[in-house]
């Protein structure tokens, strides 16, 4: 190894041990209170929201890319045909156009 990553595992080892003297009372309590048990339904809870957040994120970002960012570009180009601005000139109008729909679809004002 180098010299360059060794001093990055040294960091990095320095940054996960102050993290984990953050959690050690923590996960202490829990333990104290809840024993084994409650430490094992924490890691669990902690896991799903984790993978709730992880999802959340997902879908946001094939939402955005499929609603907005598709959309928005070949409405730009097609208006680009038949009116006298450039594409991009367009694309910012119809991109904001378009978030804005996925606004209104997130937050259900769409549904009617």
């Amino acid at each position: 190894m180098s010299i360059i990553s060794n001093m990055q595992a040294e960091i990095f080892k320095q940054q996960v041990a102050e993290h984990q003297a953050l959690l050690d009372p923590i996960r202490q309590f829990i333990f104290d209170n809840f024993g084994q048990n409650g430490l094992y339904a924490t890691y669990l809870i902690v896991a799903v929201l984790a993978g709730l957040i992880i999802y959340k994120l997902i879908k946001l970002s094939f939402d955005v890319i499929f609603f907005v960012a598709l959309p928005a570009a070949v409405s730009a180009f097609i208006l680009a045909l038949f009116l006298p601005y450039n594409f991009f000139y367009l694309l910012p109008v119809t991109a904001a156009l378009f978030t804005l729909g996925l606004v209104m679809k997130n937050v259900g004002f769409a549904k009617g």
